[in-house]
């Protein structure tokens, strides 16, 4: 296989150009600005973490997280969907719940916890900030596999996204796991922009079988992952699946190749944006104050 890799434009696929230097550009200046503009913090136990997600383009990071903020979370979900309240939308698949940090007290907290920016400081090796973020329950259904079910790349970012993943409930194999090709955030093939959304077998018989990773976790493991590779939620066979996403990049996200609009993008209560650190309120930069 004669692997495409992070330095041909055909990597970065739909936001480039036939060069491909109009979307490397863009990425280049929006990251030199947020250098120059914006001190960050790097601290040194984190490095394993990038390594890792540098090479095989996951992580996860077990018992890492503050349960009671978790559990909190997960009440203050629950309570939503129970009283459908809030719910941006519901299906036979998911219930989505709209707008987290306005509506939920600790959504936010967990998004802007030190070890997030941290960890996302010395992945970009600038001060990034938050884009969207997700907090959705996910059920077992009798629907067909489509959508996020099926592997897909993200274009938040014409370059570099990071995600992290907090599952409000254990997750094994068969309640719904984050799936990611291994390496695949630096290796693509001939042909993968022919199609959007890619099923196992087709996946397997180009990276191998063992290259696909279900990354089940416990209540209080940290996943993270780089998005721009190949990746899935594995559709539920039992149970469900409570999970809160964040996105980290170093410009606002984009729609169709172009920065969202304001109306699209996530927000925050400008009560909260002001009560952040002064070093945390550029974390906020691509938030609406609401």
């Amino acid at each position: 296989m004669k692997w495409i890799t992070e330095d041909d434009a055909r990597f970065y696929g739909h936001w480039t150009n036939r060069n491909g230097t109009d979307s490397v550009q863009y990425y280049n200046e929006q990251i030199t600005n947020r250098r120059k503009k914006y001190n960050f913090e790097k601290s040194e136990k984190y490095l394993p973490f990038i390594e890792q997600l540098n090479d095989k383009g996951y992580y996860k990071a077990e018992n890492f997280f503050d349960k009671s903020l978790l559990l909190e979370l997960k009440e203050e979900t629950e309570n939503l969907i129970r009283e459908d309240k809030h719910i941006k939308r519901r299906d036979k698949n998911n219930i989505v719940v709209d707008q987290p940090f306005l509506y939920t007290k600790s959504a936010s907290k967990i998004a802007f916890h030190d070890s997030l920016i941290q960890i996302a400081s010395m992945y970009f090796n600038c001060l990034p900030a938050i884009g969207t973020f997700n907090l959705r329950k996910s059920m077992v259904n009798d629907l067909p596999l489509d959508g996020t079910n099926l592997f897909h790349r993200d274009f938040n970012s014409t370059v570099k996204i990071l995600k992290f993943f907090f599952y409000l409930n254990d997750v094994n194999k068969d309640n719904g796991p984050f799936t990611y090709v291994e390496e695949s955030n630096r290796k693509m093939f001939e042909g993968w922009w022919l199609q959007h959304r890619w099923r196992d077998e087709e996946l397997a018989m180009i990276y191998g079988k063992d290259k696909i990773k279900h990354l089940t976790a416990n209540f209080g493991d940290m996943l993270m992952a780089r998005t721009n590779g190949w990746h899935k939620g594995q559709k539920l066979v039992t149970g469900e699946r409570l999970m809160l996403t964040v996105n980290f990049v170093i410009h606002p996200e984009l729609a169709g190749g172009r920065p969202q609009t304001e109306e699209k993008r996530f927000q925050i209560k400008k009560e909260d944006y002001h009560n952040l650190s002064d070093h945390k309120k550029p974390v906020a930069d691509f938030l609406i104050k609401v």
